[in-house]
């Protein structure tokens, strides 16, 4: 009979967390966390509207602006660094 050693091996814990961080670093869960943002969005903003039309696309405008202030300021931050 083969004896066992008596050290433990070291496995990497491969937890929850950790996936999810990989998945979100990877490319396909930032577009996946994009799309889910959006879909969220504009699902509240649907919420919010009720059945006005001009109150919807207000607000979805208005979020469609700031977002893309945040990527300009986000990307002019990475090119400073």
């Amino acid at each position: 009979m083969a004896s066992k050693s008596k050290t433990k091996k070291s496995k990497a814990k491969n937890t929850g967390a950790g996936r999810f961080r990989a998945f979100m670093q990877n490319p396909a869960g930032i577009w996946a966390a994009v799309i889910l943002a959006a879909a969220l969005l504009l699902t509240l903003n649907t919420l919010i509207a009720g059945e006005s039309l001009e109150i919807f696309l207000g607000l979805t405008a208005f979020e469609m602006i700031v977002s893309a202030a945040v990527v300009w300021v986000i990307l002019l931050r990475r090119r400073t660094k």
